[in-house]
């Protein structure tokens, strides 16, 4: 369900709109459900890719969740509220800040306004950048030494 084409969840109620690049999604379940769903497969929880991000990173709010490296989920607003919106990092093409809010455009050019300003939403970026750097460092790191 969750895959490299995902560019946004979104909370609706008690369902989730997942777009992707070329289709979108309704799934009668949250989003934090369907990110575990996903961890699961990958022999992990939502709750210990948080730890992990926390413990090694320092971030302790609005934590990136990190799937692998073209599915970087950052939350946009506090997990309960009802507008929630996790951004996958990796298919931003463009943000830039217009009458007051901010507007992401995606690679297939979809965009999405959001309530947030633009500084905040470039320390999301610069930290998700961060983090996928290391992990494809790590990973050619096991590579080269496994």
């Amino acid at each position: 369900m969750l895959d490299v084409e995902v560019l946004y969840l979104k909370r609706d109620g008690n369902s989730t709109n997942i777009v992707k690049v070329q289709k979108e999604l309704i799934v009668n379940d949250s989003i934090y459900n369907i990110i575990n769903i996903e961890c699961l497969k990958l022999l992990t929880t939502i709750e210990g890719r948080v730890e992990a991000i926390k413990q090694v990173y320092k971030i302790f709010k609005f934590v990136p969740i990190y799937i692998n490296e073209g599915l970087i989920l950052q939350p946009i607003y506090n997990s309960k509220a009802w507008n929630q919106i996790y951004i996958n990092i990796c298919n931003i093409k463009k943000v830039n800040e217009v009458n007051d809010h901010l507007v992401i455009t995606f690679i297939n050019e979809k965009t999405i306004y959001l309530d947030i300003s633009l500084d905040r939403m470039k320390r999301y970026l610069k930290k998700c950048l961060k983090i996928k750097e290391n992990q494809i460092k790590l990973m050619k790191e096991e590579k080269y030494y496994g």
